[in-house]
């Protein structure tokens, strides 16, 4: 992680964090610390605990154990607290009777922003993500595109100082995704801290300096992102798209095969530096009809995981 300015403390340490649920779901004993412009990714499956994380570190939920401070504040109602977080979480929370711009209006003004400041601003958020020509259409007629992006506008008009984000790039086009990426960019060089929950492989390397993944709860790796790929150097992902259903066991069996894993009809077999992809098909016994689509490429973050835990991250389509 990055090192803290040596002028105030940093931006968020959780120790211990805990939020147990009936039936064991939650989020176990989490410790994290976030630096001054650091963007952190929080990666893994579907029910790994990245919401509830990212709902703990937002003052949005209470621990049942542990503790989340913000620039040596432990206090989550402190108003001096939230006024420095922008916020956007998987549900966008709006009053659908009111318009775009009403809507962040009334954001703005929550968060101390005098009239003039809070227009200025918000003619070139709504400019800059594409929502000015529906600026006062009213929420309820908004796609779920538009209402992110929204989300977006009222996080970023205060101009935070750490930024929590729940998968920031879903439902948006690709133009929006780039403008994103590349505000966020500039708002690390600037010093603002970022923390966004995303299976985006593509988006946490793009992006992140450190990736944390969630695994039923728990932290089980953590690492700056050029340090974790090195754990899959050299390795490579073959995907097999089947037409039924396969022994993934006999894969797993093979010399040179280090994880394979099943998501809907395709398989992830992740082979060792210098396996053939071809053995692959081989152990199949030659019915080629089980494979209607077979696909090779370069590692990425997602292996690393599935290398971890035998489990594939959720696909991210684009």
């Amino acid at each position: 992680m990055k090192a803290d300015t040596a002028s105030e403390p940093s931006p968020l340490i959780a120790t211990g964090l805990t939020r147990a649920y009936r039936g064991g779901k939650g989020v176990f004993d989490i410790t994290l610390q976030l630096a001054a412009g650091e963007v952190m990714g929080l990666m893994g499956p579907n029910g790994s605990g990245k919401t509830t994380l990212l709902r703990m570190l937002a003052t949005a939920a209470t621990p049942t154990a542990g503790q989340v401070s913000w620039f040596g504040n432990a206090n989550p109602h402190d108003p001096s607290v939230r006024r420095r977080l922008g916020v956007m979480l998987d549900q966008p929370a709006h009053f659908d009777k009111m318009t775009g711009y009403q809507n962040a209006w009334f954001f703005a003004h929550q968060f101390g922003l005098a009239d003039e400041l809070a227009r200025d601003r918000l003619d070139e958020l709504f400019r800059w993500c594409g929502l000015w020509d529906a600026r006062d259409q009213l929420v309820v007629e908004y796609s779920l595109g538009m209402k992110r992006k929204l989300n977006l506008v009222e996080a970023l008009v205060h101009r935070p100082s750490i930024l929590l984000l729940d998968e920031p790039t879903l439902a948006l086009d690709y133009r929006a995704e780039l403008d994103l990426i590349e505000r966020l960019q500039l708002l690390s060089l600037t010093g603002t801290a970022v923390v966004l929950a995303t299976n985006d492989v593509h988006l946490a390397e793009r992006l992140c300096d450190y990736v944390i993944f969630l695994h039923d709860g728990r932290l089980i790796r953590e690492g700056h992102v050029p340090e974790l790929l090195t754990e899959v150097a050299g390795s490579k992902e073959v995907e097999l798209q089947m037409n039924s259903p396969i022994n993934l066991e006999s894969l797993r069996a093979l010399a040179g095969v280090e994880a394979a894993n099943v998501e809907g009809d395709t398989v992830h077999i992740i082979l060792s530096r210098g396996a053939n992809p071809a053995q692959v098909l081989a152990v199949l016994n030659g019915t080629a009809d089980l494979v209607s689509n077979m696909r090779v490429r370069r590692p990425h973050l997602g292996d690393v995981f599935l290398k971890l835990t035998g489990v594939a991250l959720p696909a991210v389509h684009r």
